[in-house]
């Protein structure tokens, strides 16, 4: 095996130049910490805006995984940003202190202090940069005040720390006033998490295991997971763990391939503080494998839910829904929807075809990197234009967007519109029982 190793390794081993962004190995980890500037629409039209919606992801962490990465690892954290917890608006106690959370002896990543899945301060600097950088770009163009306040802005989070501590620093790069202000007069729209669309879920869409079933059931799954057999066996040998990667269940695969990548990332990644950054022989960024991982990890993860019409409308149609309905609300000048790598831009690059207008890559390919930001601008003469960390890309799932800058905003609500499925769509047609229709009349 071990000379096999070598072969392997000896293949992989290649240099390149990286024509684009997305195409170095280290573009998950956002080094850069600050996305380009929004760049001028530059059609010689003489409309306005009216509306921007931003869809993005949490600023860079620690690992999310409670597991061993390999034998032998000794990367440590350390984090010397902080969680804190309170209340606000209590009629007995008006608003708590600020209490820092600290783990204690039972945490579970080496190191000084630091929790699964914690937003690090590179994350906090990737979120403060992306506020200061829209609000630059949109403030004045959408009159918003200095303060943000609903109905004209809204910001909307997942009930996770580090999502709602990265939407805060958004906040305060885009409006720094705020810091003057008492948690009082601010809000953020955080959904129960049994009925957050903020990513694909079954408690929202309970048809949307059935439709994965199926899919894990096809050919198509069997024969990816078929054609990753050495790979895998590979993988196993350098981490130590080759009974983990020895399965051929598609069921497996999304955590298999996921905790890897996490693994690899939190290692090689200059925005996570983990020492030292040491990776097994052959899964570096230099090696075509690391490329590998994260493909199939990308495709494990997100993008089997673009795999057939039932899987996305079950998986993105419920936040689709929501967005259409943000669209409606007259008042609203800005929102904010921050979440996870699974949701929401994924939902909508994929759902929407995205491809970067400069590369032709299509930006669901890649696993949406530390603090993601894709943004959509509405103007006047009712054209749409999206942009993906910091870069114009085209809506090549509507013919006549294919290939362009900017998209008419209708054909663009239409089409969303077809995405969104209705109630017995995302939890079938209820088992009638005897009684239902005790009291009925024509």
């Amino acid at each position: 095996m071990r000379a096999i190793v070598y072969s392997v390794i000896a293949t992989f081993v290649a240099a390149s130049a990286y024509r684009f962004p997305e195409e170095d190995p280290t573009y998950y980890c956002h080094p850069e910490i600050e996305w380009s500037s929004v760049p001028p629409r530059n059609d010689g039209s003489d409309a306005h805006l009216e509306r921007v919606l931003v869809f993005a992801r949490h600023g860079a962490r620690t690992p999310v995984h409670d597991m061993t990465c390999w034998v032998g690892d000794e990367t440590r954290y350390t984090c010397p940003t902080e969680t804190f917890y309170g209340f606000v608006n209590s009629p007995s106690g008006g608003y708590s202190p600020g209490f820092a959370r600290i783990r204690g002896k039972r945490g579970v990543l080496p190191g000084d202090n630091c929790i699964l899945g914690q937003l690090v301060d590179a994350g906090v600097q990737m979120h403060l940069a992306n506020g200061k950088q829209l609000g630059a770009a949109y403030k004045d163009a959408l009159g918003l005040d200095d303060l943000p306040s609903e109905p004209q802005v809204m910001f909307r989070s997942t009930d996770v720390p580090r999502v709602f501590e990265s939407t805060e620093a958004f906040a305060m790069g885009m409006f720094p006033e705020i810091m003057s202000e008492g948690p009082s007069n601010l809000s953020i729209i955080i959904p129960d998490t049994e009925r957050d669309s903020m990513t694909p879920s079954a408690e929202v869409c309970p048809r949307l295991n059935d439709a994965l079933d199926t899919f894990y059931d096809s050919d198509e799954a069997k024969d990816r997971v078929q054609r990753s057999t050495f790979e895998r066996a590979f993988m196993g040998f350098v981490t130590g763990r080759p009974d983990d990667f020895s399965s051929n269940d598609p069921r497996d695969m999304e955590p298999l391939y996921s905790g890897l990548y996490d693994c690899m990332t939190s290692h090689v990644c200059s925005t996570v503080p983990s020492e030292p950054k040491n990776v097994p022989l052959g899964l570096g960024t230099s090696s075509p494998l690391f490329e590998r991982v994260e493909e199939d990890a990308t495709f494990w993860l997100n993008n089997r839910y673009g795999t057939t019409e039932e899987l996305r409308r079950l998986a993105y149609g419920p936040l689709i829904g929501d967005i259409l309905d943000d669209l409606s609300v007259p008042e609203r000048r800005f929102s904010l929807y921050l979440g996870h790598d699974t949701g929401p831009a994924n939902s909508l690059t994929d759902t929407l075809q995205l491809k970067w207008m400069d590369s032709g890559n299509a930006c669901a390919k890649y696993w949406p990197p530390f603090g993601t930001l894709l943004v959509l601008e509405v103007y006047s003469d009712n054209q749409a234009r999206w942009i993906y960390n910091g870069r114009v890309a085209s809506v090549e799932a509507i013919d006549e967007c294919r290939g362009r800058s900017l998209c008419n905003y209708d054909s663009l609500y239409d089409y969303l519109s077809t995405v969104v499925p209705n109630e017995y769509e995302c939890k079938g047609i209820p088992e009638l029982k005897h009684g239902d229709f005790r009291g009925f009349t024509h």
